[in-house]
Order: structure tokens, then sequence, then C-alpha cells
């Protein structure tokens, strides 16, 4: 039995389209019904279903699936689900899904007939992806969380044919709750999915509706499609009766009000009764129309302002009862529009406590028009309204005018009546955005002065606002002054990407920004007014504000929609539309325009070294280690730089820059030979940004008109060297502005490359934020940028390698390769919310293993030079070792040490040498967690006995414990031990006899080999190791020594290196399994190897990430003197610190492992979620 619980019509539509939804409880269960209205719309309802099947099938392996349904004749019966509909919460999760739902059978859009019929003819730019099967009403009112996953309730609008993916995404910021500043969709696109919208109402679901005109006018802004239609209709069909009625009551009115001057007349007299009797006709009349009244407004916003005093009063009590003072709190206000005056009286009435307001305009503002505005403020101190000159614009009144009055608070809130009217239109959002985070209730106020008093705040500010290009976090026009700044007030070094009060809306502590206060500016130090946007002395000093309250010693707060979105010092959320574009998203964006230039330095390829004036440092080592000259190339060759530029501008090349170096008396007369020196060391040192290189390839393939551009003082031969080098040739164009005379940062270049093409079918790709975009933007054509490496460290969590690069010429080349050619080689390295992840196990091993090895081989090799021992690499590491060596010194000319690939393990070396019970104890002193059985097998090459009971051990388990458990099993081990110790002695022999000194190379990390090596063997042998936390071999009178040595026993478990020890394990594995032992088979020694010797392919690339990091690094320091070692600190941090953040995927972590029997019995993988190795 059915019975229906609820039926909704939808019969306002095109009668095509018109059905009927029902809700009916049929055997205790709830479905949901959809049938056609009439007959007309039978076709419909068919191909709602069609669209159905279509649409579970692109779903499949999405965060999507659509509610169960089944076609029943002419209707649809689907499953009555509930829960909750996803909100604004979930919108970054809720746009990942969208792309990972409709991107895997994305294609570029192509217009079709039926997509016509529904959309109309659309121009969309080229490259926009579209799919088959896209639910346009996929917005999240329609999307319900269930335990299947995210649940589409209503596919009604799903077409077969291809509709562009952003479409959905327009929609849902739209018609629901979804952020527009979290979807990167051009404006271009934005206008033709409005045309697509208007076509879709209006000539497809409505089509001949009548009234629809005045339904689309009434409906809300944000209405969708039938449904809302449906209330819209009702809606309107209300209005009318209301304005009949109003209409009659307006009659009434007037006759009422007629007879009342009538009666006012006859008595002779004009009274306030009738005035009252008048605005009560008015109310009333305002009451049935629902309009609103002056006088209502006034009285609204009276009792507004009461409630705030009332509020501000009461909270003035409670600090008394605490004995606290209220805080003292300046408000500056640059008010240059005072028609928003009302908007900031309306915000300073939260103000919870008593405040003096400082009040800026211009000199023909009524200065009493804006005192009367402030009159109902009940918690007003001082106010000073003073007309200035329209100079420095906001930031020139606060730090010339009413500097001395800020200093005597101790707290400051500094806001201005921002229209940003330069940008064609007011951009009132982005005021009204910092105004409700700082000052939107007394609440948020209270918490600000929180942070102030017990989070050490120095600077409260809003974060970024969708009308805020991401480009404005950088310093475009204004770098010259920001570093003249960053030099007057000591700040340090100067970042090129970072977090400030975009738009000068803030809260500070007055001691935070006292150096900025006490400057004592004139107005004479900012420039007069002609419209400036950027490049002002006030558009610097409002990037510099948090670098001077960190210099005091404060912390940033940075504030978004919620209190738990407040960031400390640093918000990569201004970034978050950068990061959103991957390689794939941007192919596609340039490929949709003809003609596409790329930069070429820092965009296409890079430098192995971190600071560019340490090409020239690192010029001087190798000017003195070839010709013996000691000269400050770095100061010379700058100088010479500066006076060719001055005599060529952008003509200036190389050759001329060296005709002034050729004037130096010390190098002079070897000038073009150290020219030389500079191209080659350029050449080794650079290296391609291999996803930009593959864009750029994909571009081309494509047909697209490529140009390459730069700013550069090298010559044509040499920038395709460099290019070739890389891997990037084919390109159409070659714009070198030393060979043009034209550069992009004065914008001449740009000028020179748009002469001949149509601006609006070309983009440009490039890292400079000035000189690749803002130049542009300000001509109107597209542009894109791509963070450069150094740009994606300052806004990561691994700032401080920036420091230890600029200690030593060693430490630029380590963290140059590591950030430029390592973890930060691909501008997409960061995901949509800035979570940095390695996308390719190459750059894994090259950036956290290769610095820890290239150390450690540059150490071996170094030191080798004076001992010349013959070098035992002892297996399996020592395989990778050996690859790593003979690679190091080819690429820097080097004679490769007396080295060898030995064949050891501690299993095979520890049983061989044993000869009594000490022996067997040492073996067991070493730490195990397994079986019994196992560590028979493992450390002994013994099985357990039938009778003997197997038990688990661990690390609490006592030696004696267990050599009680050994007792029955000596007398096996024992002879084994003599069986293999002939064996392994003639092994042996061939690499130690003939040589005077030896030594065993291996990562570490107590010398258990080389104890039981001498041991065997009854030679002296010394070791080197990566790391030692112990040194058996001292023992019995051998030397050991490590590049990290940690004989503190304390200091074991905090060893960044031990922590991560199997990583190395792991990449240095050997195509051959771990040594059993050996046996004598036909008198000669033969090895015998476990079963463990695959090596996955992602195994291989990590270790060619890893070997391509040591040769470049040697290839780097070629010429170079011996003694260029990086700090063991800084490899250490590079291996550990990046790992630990984070920073392997799953499909990485999956592909380390370790078999490690002899310490932990069982196999070792690495848990992302934990951040450890746990046994599987």
């Amino acid at each position: 039995m059915e019975r229906l619980l609820y039926e909704k019509l939808s019969n306002e539509r095109n009668p095509k389209y018109n059905i009927i939804t029902d809700i009916v409880e049929r055997d205790g269960k709830k479905v949901v019904i959809k049938k056609p209205y009439d007959e007309m719309a039978i076709d419909h309802i068919h191909r709602v279903y069609d669209s159905y099947r279509g649409l579970q099938n692109v779903l499949q392996g999405s965060d999507f699936c659509v509610n169960e349904s089944e076609l029943v004749g002419d209707t649809i019966e689907s499953e009555y689900l509930e829960g909750e509909h996803i909100t604004a919460d979930d919108a970054p999760a809720y746009i990942e899904a969208v792309k990972k739902a409709y991107m895997g059978h994305a294609k570029e859009f192509v217009s079709s007939p039926e997509f016509e019929q529904v959309f109309g003819s659309v121009d969309l730019p080229r490259g926009v992806l579209a799919a088959n099967y896209l639910d346009i009403d996929l917005i999240f009112e329609n999307i319900i969380k269930t335990d299947k996953g995210w649940e589409i309730i209503d596919y009604e609008w799903t077409f077969d044919f291809l509709v562009p993916i952003n479409y959905v995404l327009y929609r849902a910021v739209k018609f629901s709750q979804l952020p527009g500043n979290l979807v990167e969709i051009s404006d271009a696109e934005k206008e033709v999915y409005q045309q697509m919208e208007d076509h879709f109402q209006k000539n497809y679901c409505f089509k001949d509706v009548k009234n629809l005109f005045e339904l689309r006018k009434h409906a809300d802004s944000h209405s969708k499609t039938a449904a809302d239609f449906a209330i819209a209709s009702r809606d309107y069909q209300i209005k009318q009766l209301q304005e009949l009625i109003a209409a009659k009551d307006v009659h009434i009115r007037n006759i009422e009000a007629v007879n009342a001057e009538l009666r006012t007349i006859y008595d002779n007299t004009v009274n306030t009764k009738g005035y009252r009797a008048l605005e009560n006709i008015r109310a009333f009349k305002a009451f049935i129309t629902g309009k609103d009244t002056p006088a209502r407004q006034e009285r609204r916003q009276r009792k507004e302002f009461d409630k705030a005093a009332k509020l501000a009063e009461k909270e003035a009590k409670k600090l008394a009862a605490k004995g606290e003072l209220p805080p003292s709190v300046a408000v500056h206000l640059h008010l240059f529009y005072v028609d928003l005056l009302p908007e900031f009286v309306s915000y300073f009435a939260n103000i919870p406590f008593k405040f003096d307001l400082y009040i800026s305009c211009t000199e023909d503002s009524d200065v009493n028009v804006i005192r009367a505005g402030l009159k109902e403020l009940k918690n007003l101190g001082k106010v000073d309204i003073r007309q200035l000159p329209n100079r420095g614009r906001d930031l020139a009144p606060l730090y010339v005018k009413f500097a001395e009055e800020i200093l005597s608070h101790d707290y400051f809130l500094h806001i201005h009546s921002k229209k940003s009217l330069y940008s064609g239109q007011e951009k009132g959002g982005w005021r009204q955005f910092s105004l409700e985070l700082l000052l939107g209730s007394q609440e948020k106020i209270n918490h600000i002065m929180e942070l102030f008093k017990t989070g050490n705040a120095g600077l409260v500010y809003p974060d970024i606002h969708e009308e805020v290009p991401t480009i404005a976090y950088s310093w475009l026009a204004n770098e010259a002054i920001g570093r003249q700044l960053f030099e007057e007030y000591d700040l340090g070094d100067m970042p090129s990407v970072f977090n400030y009060p975009a738009g000068s809306f803030f809260w500070a502590r007055t001691d935070a920004l006292r150096p900025l206060l006490e400057r004592g500016y004139s107005y004479e130090d900012f420039p007069q007014e002609h419209g400036q946007t950027d490049g002002t002395l006030a558009h610097a000093l409002e990037r510099i504000v948090p670098f001077v309250s960190r210099k005091q010693g404060y912390d940033d707060y940075i504030l978004y929609l919620k209190d738990e979105d407040t960031a400390k010092n640093k918000s990569l959320r201004p970034f978050f539309n950068t990061f959103k574009t991957d390689k794939e998203i941007l192919t596609m964006k340039l490929a949709s325009y003809d003609v596409i230039s790329f930069d070429i330095f820092d965009t296409l390829i890079t430098r192995g070294i971190y600071e560019p004036d340490d090409v020239f440092r690192l010029m001087e080592k190798i000017i003195k280690n070839t010709y013996g000259k000691s000269v400050n190339f770095l100061k010379l060759r700058k100088e010479a730089e500066a006076v060719a530029t001055e005599k060529y501008g952008a003509l200036t090349t190389i050759d001329k820059i060296y005709v002034e170096v050729a004037k130096d008396k010390v190098i002079g007369d070897i000038a073009m030979d150290v020219k030389r020196l500079e191209i080659d060391l350029e050449t080794r040192l650079c290296m391609p940004r291999k996803d930009m290189v593959e864009i750029f390839n994909s571009l081309k393939a494509m047909g697209r008109h490529v140009i390459l551009v730069s700013d550069m003082y090298l010559n044509r031969v040499e920038v395709v060297g460099l290019l070739h080098r890389c891997g990037i040739g084919g390109y159409d164009e070659l714009l070198i502005s030393c060979e043009v005379g034209v550069r992009k940062d004065d914008g001449s270049m740009w000028d020179y490359v748009l002469s001949g093409i149509n601006p609006d079918r070309f983009i440009h790709v490039g890292d400079n934020f000035r000189s690749d975009s803002q130049i542009l933007m300000d001509r109107g054509v597209a542009s894109h940028i791509v963070l450069n490496s150094k740009a994606m460290l300052e806004l990561s969590d691994f700032t401080y390698l920036a420091d230890f690069a600029r200690t030593s010429l060693a430490n630029s080349i380590m963290v140059g390769q590591a950030i430029n050619g390592g973890i930060f080689n691909s501008p997409f390295a960061f995901g949509d919310t800035g979570k940095l992840t390695f996308k390719d196990i190459y750059d894994f091993g090259y950036t956290t293993m290769g610095p820890l090895m290239a150390r450690f081989v540059q150490w071996i090799v170094e030191e080798n030079k004076d001992n010349k021992e013959r070098l035992l690499l002892l297996a399996r590491e020592g395989y990778m070792l050996q690859k790593m060596i003979e690679g190091y010194c080819g690429c820097r000319g080097l004679e490769v040490p007396d080295i060898h690939y030995f064949l050891a393990s501690r299993r095979a070396c520890a049983v061989s040498a044993l000869e009594n019970d000490e022996d067997i104890r040492e073996l067991i002193l070493q730490k195990y967690q397994g079986s019994f059985s196992n560590l028979l097998n493992e450390r002994f090459g013994v099985e357990i006995h039938e009778d003997d009971e197997d038990r688990q051990l661990d690390y609490n388990t006592k030696p004696e414990e267990i050599m009680e458990m050994l007792a029955p099993y000596k007398a096996e081990i024992f002879a084994k031990a003599a069986k293999e110790k002939n064996a392994y002695i003639n092994y042996a022999n061939e690499f130690i006899s003939g040589a005077s000194d030896i030594a065993v190379v291996d990562v570490g990390f107590s010398g258990t080999i080389q104890y039981f090596l001498m041991k065997l063997t009854g030679r002296d042998i010394a070791g080197h190791y990566l790391a030692l936390h112990s040194n058996k071999p001292e023992r019995i009178g051998g030397k050991a020594d490590a590049i990290f040595e940690i004989r503190d026993k304390k200091l074991i478990d905090n060893s960044k290196l031990l922590r991560y020890q199997l990583f190395l394990e792991n990449a240095l594995s050997a195509p051959s399994g771990q040594l059993i032992n050996f046996t004598m088979e036909n008198g000669k020694p033969e090895p015998h190897y476990k079963d463990d010797d695959f090596v996955s392919d992602q195994v291989k690339r990590l270790q060619f990430g890893m070997i391509d990091f040591v040769l470049q690094y040697a290839y780097a320091s070629k010429n170079s003197p011996d003694g260029l070692f990086a700090d063991t600190t800084l490899v250490e941090d590079l291996f550990y610190d990046i790992i630990a953040a984070g920073t392997l995927t799953e499909d990485i972590a999956d592909s380390l492992t370790v078999e490690d029997g002899y310490s932990r019995g069982g196999v070792q993988k690495f848990d992302v979620e934990s951040g450890t190795w746990k046994v599987s």
C-alpha cells in the first residue's frame, strides 16, 4: 500500500520538461517517484533515466555516486536518501571530487548541435576541458553525505554531449555555497558561461513560458532552475496581489491624508499630532508593502548603537572586576571617500571599549559633516579630524601626521575608505571583507585583543580576498624601494613572496611598528598623486609592516573566515590559485592561445646553486685554483657589468662586460680565459625544470608558435647551448635582450614582441611577478606565473635551508641542487591547499639522499688522496657506492681510488669468525625483535630443533636468557663457523693480500663487519662510515671514523640519520641478494645469497636520482679547490626534515620495503601516516 507524503509540481517550465515529483511511503519504506506532468514530458523522463545510467558509468571510482534508480514504465523510482548536504566547509574536497570524476574523461571542448540547442552558440577559449554526462546541477544542495560517499540526488540536467567542466563549478559558485576564490575560471570563460546559463533558462528550460522576464527579475539572484522558478512563480503571484492591496491602501491613505489636512486647515493650525498621524499612515503603508522608512531606519540604528554601548559598558565592567585596565586604543581612518563614513561608523559601534579616533580626509572635505556622522558612537573618546594633502595614500597621514598621537596608545587600528577604482569598478568587497574580519563583532575584536595580550601578536590582518591577485603578494614595482627599506630598518634577507596586510587594513601593537612611527616621515618623502597604482613609497611601506613587527620580536596573525583558519606568521592561501594549476591544466590553458612565450631562466631552466652571486664567488675559487691569482671576483664582475650597462644599456653582452674586466690589473691579462671559464661554469650548473620543458614540448607538438624571451647578457650561442643541454629545442623565436636591444623589465620587450601579433591570442609564461606578469597585465595581455624554486622554498617550512646556503659555497651548491633540481624543480610541487609532496620517486632520491651520499663520497675520495688505502666497499651498499665514487671522480677529473666491491654481511662475517662464547654474546648484544627460530637462522645459520619450543624475543629480552636458549646449539654453531671460516678467508685474501693499508667503507652503523673481518683475517683494517653509533673495532685495536659519530648513547635515539637509516638501506639495494656465506666449491670460494635480489623499477629510479645528484655536485665543483665540504647538519636536515614533513605519497612509500630478518625478523615498510618504519 502506498501513502503520498509529499508532491511537487514542476509545471511552470516548457511543457516538454514539466514533471511531478512524489515522495510516497510503500511498505514502510520511502520512495521518490518522478513522472511526466503530461504526455508531452514522457521523452524527458526517459532522457533523464538515460542520463542517470551514463552518469553512473562516468562516476565509477570517483567520490560521487548516484542514488539508486530504476525506470518503471514512464516513471523513475529512486531510493529516498536522508543525511547532511555538503557545505562550504567541503568546498576544496568538492572541487577535487569534480576534477577526479571528470578530468579522466576530459576532452577539449567542441560545440555540437545538441549543445547549441540547450546552451546556444558560444565562443569559448581554446583548450577548455569538457566531458560527456556532465551534471550541471551538481551543486551542494543536490549532494548528500552517506556511507556510500557523496550521493547525487538530482541528475535531471545531465547531458550526454560535451559540456565544459568549469561550467559546473561556475554554477556551484552562482547557485550554491562554493567560494569563488577557490575556483580559477577566467573572466572570458565566466562571460560565456553566463551566456550559456541565460540560453538554458530562457530558450530551453523555460522556453515560451509567460512572464519569464518578471519571474527571472523577481527570483533571487541565486535561483538555479526549476525548483526555484516554481517558488518564484508563486511569489510573483503573491507579489501581484500585494501590489493590488497596496494600490487600494494608497488610495485610502490619500483620502485620510487629505482629510487630515482639511482638519488642520479647519483648525487653522499645524500641530505635531497631524504630522504624527501622517507618519503613522506612512508606517502602516510601509508595513503592508514591506518597505522601510527613514524613521524606522533611524530608530533601528539607534537601538543597535544603544545595544553596542551597553555591551561595551558590560565588557568594561568585567575588565574592571578583574583588575584589568581597558586597552589604550587608537583608530586611524583615512576617509578619502566621505560617502563611506556610515559604513565605518556601523563597524566602530562594535568596539567594546573606549577608543580615540583619528581621521584624515581630503582638503575639500567638510569636517563638520564628518563629525556629525560620529555622534551616535557611544565609546568614542578623543576625535581628531584633519584635512590633509592627497599624497602618500592612507599611509602618509598615519606616519606623517598622526604618528605622535598613535605612539601614545598601546594598540591601534589602521583602515581606510578603499574603493580601488583604478580597476575600472569599485572593489568594495575587499574593503568589507577586511572590515568584517577586523571589526565584524565585539567577539572578533575581543579575540584580536586576546592575541595581543596572550599570543605575542604584533600585527593582525586579513588574509587574501578574492579580488586580490596572487601577484600582489610580491614586490612588483616596489622592489627597489623595498630593498632600501630593508637596509634602513635592518630587516635581514628580502624574500620574493610573502604575506602582508594587502590593502593596509590591520590592527597593530604600537611597539611592533614603533620604528616606522618614530622614523619622522614627511609629506615630501611621498610622491605627488598622479594615479599611480604601484611603485611608490606607500606601496613599499605597506609591504614591510610584518617584517618590522617581527624584527621587534612579535608574531603576525593572519585572519580568514573562521577562527580556526587563522595562520601565524605565514599563510599559503594567497597562492592557492597558483597551486591549483597542475601540469595538465596549464598545458591545456596555454594551448588555447596561438602564440606562447616562455621566460628562460628560472622558468624553463635553473641553476644548481642557490644564490646567483655565488656563481661569481665560485669563479673566484676556480681562478685561484687554476691560475693562482687572488681577486674579489664578485665585486670586479658586478662593477664591470654595471659599467657596461651604463654604456650599452639593453645591448650589454658578456663580451662587453669582459672588456671592462680586462682593465683589471690582477686578471686583466687572462680576462678572455676567465670568460670561457664563466660560460663553462654556467653550462655545468644549468639544469632543466623538467615539468616546464615537458609543457614546452607538448605545445610544440600541438603546433603552437613558441617564443623564448630573456633579459640576459649571454650571447645567442651560449643561450642555445644551455637550452640544448636542458633538452629544449624547436622553438620558433629566441629573443635575448642583449641581441634585440629591448628588455622585459622595462616593458620594451613586450612592445617588441606584441608588435606583430594579435595580443588576444598571445600568452606569456614566466616566474617574475613584475616583468613576466604585472607589466603585461597593465597592457591587458594574458600571462601566467610559475613559481621559481626560491619562491617555493620561501613558502615552505624549510626556509632555514636558505640560511645554510648563505654560509658557504659548498652549502649553496648543495641547497641549490636539492631545491632547484629536486623538490622544487617542478612548479607544481604544492598541492591545492599547499601540501608539499614528491610527485616522482626520482626527485625524492635526488633531494633527500643525494646530498647525503654526495657529502659521504666526497669525504671518502678526498681523504683517500692522502692515505691511499685500498677501499673495500661492503656489500650490498657498496654496489651503489662504487658507481657513485667512480662517477664523482670522473666528473671532477680525479683519479679513482683503489676500490673493490667486497661481498660481506653481518651473517657471513660473524659466523665465520665465531670462536667462543664471548663471540656469540657479541652477536646477541645487537638489538633483535622476532622469533627465536629466526634469530638462530639469521645470525648463526642453524635451524631450531624440532623438540625445541619457539618463542618471541624483543628488545627487553636479557642476553643471559638468550645465551641459555642457545646452549643446546653451540656445537652446531661452532662447527658451522669452522667450515665457513676457511671459505671466507680464501675469498678475503684475494683483496687483502698485496695491500699495505686496507679500509672498509660502509654506511654504518657500529663497525660489526669490520670487527669480525679483523678477527677473521688477523689484519689491521680501518673503517670509514657515513655514521657510527658505537665503535666495536676499537676493542681489538681497529680504527674507525665517520661523518656522523654519535658516541653518547643518550643521543642515538635523537639522531635524524639513524631514525631513517632504512631509507638508505632501501636506496642502496644491489641486484644480488644478501650474502649468506661462502663454501668451497671445486677449490674456489663460492658465495650463497638470500633470495632477495629483486630491485623494483621504482627503487631503480630512486637510485638514478641519488646518483645524478652526486654527479651533478661533482660536475659543479669541477676546477674548484679541495675542501668545499657542505655542513653535515645541512645534508642530514635535507635527508630527515623533508621526509618527516610528510612529503612522501602512498605510491612512493609502497615501493620502499626492507627485508630486516637480522634485527626485526620481518619486512619493514614505511608508514606515511605515522612517519615511521613498521614491520609488515
